[in-house]
């Protein structure tokens, strides 16, 4: 009898793995993790655990707002100019009027570059793909013109703690992310936006239908992944010490494929953000391996690349079936 319970919750437990994403997501992180440290043993140390989960940290706060964006059946490729334009204005403005005035507004500036985006997909009928990289053309030349070419100014002093600061042993900026984390999860979890968001993007003439307002739904979510890039850039300038241009150019596609990673359907209505997690740190540990096997920078554009038009695939034959 007991080997027959233990057989049952051993079959249980693969049937779950089986069916659950995002422990499979978590198992492939887990996996690759080893991998890297056999490959370098001093991977495993706690140092090197922290500085890998603090650079899937910006990733991982970019692809917040990506996630969402993702669920509704969406995409937002404006991600690497309005993270940049808000990288140049933390770090010329702060001097100008103070380290806190100045990170809120340019939080207001993020929120209102995605609303503008919302307002052309959702008012105006403009796909996804065409607003959003219209629209980081349009904030690449601003910032092209806010910072004359030349980006400059100071870092805040506590924009440096939070991205390169510790406690202990422990990152400050690690400890922001699960913060922001828990905050995007039990948002979509909990309430009625989450809900809706889904909704949408399952399927949004009946979303529509059962009184969802799919316009705000949508202007929500684009202003939110609006914020989340500018966070994530003030949080890289606070961690680099300095803005540059073309800062965000790695993030546009490594911020869609963290998420398509995590398990989340690039068409829409099925993931959520603890998959992406996993995903922005996947990314960072195969840049590592990659990094070992003299792999360079454009090698990782095409894994990306692949990865995306794999899952699109993928994702496609599953749809076809149903």
């Amino acid at each position: 009898m007991a080997a027959e319970l233990a057989a049952n919750s051993t079959l249980g437990t693969w049937s779950r793995i089986r069916s659950s994403m995002v422990l499979k997501v978590y198992l492939a992180t887990m996996a690759l993790f080893i991998l890297s440290g056999v490959m370098q043993p001093h991977y495993f140390s706690w140092d090197h655990l922290m500085q890998t989960l603090v650079f899937a940290t910006f990733l991982g706060i970019i692809a917040m707002g990506q996630t969402l964006v993702i669920l509704t059946g969406g995409i937002d490729l404006s991600v690497a100019y309005i993270l940049n334009f808000g990288a140049v204005m933390i770090s010329q403005l702060s001097p100008q009027v103070g380290g806190g005035t100045a990170a809120l507004i340019v939080c207001v500036v993020g929120v209102v570059l995605g609303v503008l985006n919302g307002l052309g997909i959702a008012f105006i009928g403009i796909p996804p793909l065409i607003m959003t990289l219209g629209m980081n053309s349009i904030v690449e030349g601003l910032t092209l013109v806010y910072t004359n070419g030349t980006p400059k100014g100071v870092t805040p002093h506590w924009l440096t703690f939070l991205s390169s600061g510790s406690v202990g042993h422990v990152r400050v900026a690690v400890v922001v992310w699960i913060a922001l984390s828990a905050i995007v999860i039990a948002l979509m979890a909990k309430t009625t936006f989450g809900r809706r968001v889904y909704a949408l993007g399952n399927n949004s003439y009946t979303a529509y239908l059962s009184g969802t307002n799919t316009k705000r739904v949508l202007m929500t979510v684009y202003a939110l992944s609006g914020l989340f890039s500018v966070i994530g850039g003030m949080l890289m300038t606070g961690f680099l010490g300095l803005s540059y241009l073309g800062m965000g150019d790695a993030y546009q596609l490594s911020s869609i494929a963290a998420v398509v990673i995590g398990g989340t359907s690039i068409l829409g209505g099925m993931g959520g953000y603890l998959g992406t997690v996993a995903g922005a740190v996947i990314i960072y540990i195969l840049q590592s391996i990659l990094t070992i096997i003299n792999i360079q920078d454009a090698g990782r554009d095409i894994l990306y690349g692949l990865v995306i038009l794999l899952v699109l695939f993928l994702y496609g034959r599953s749809k076809g079936r149903d």
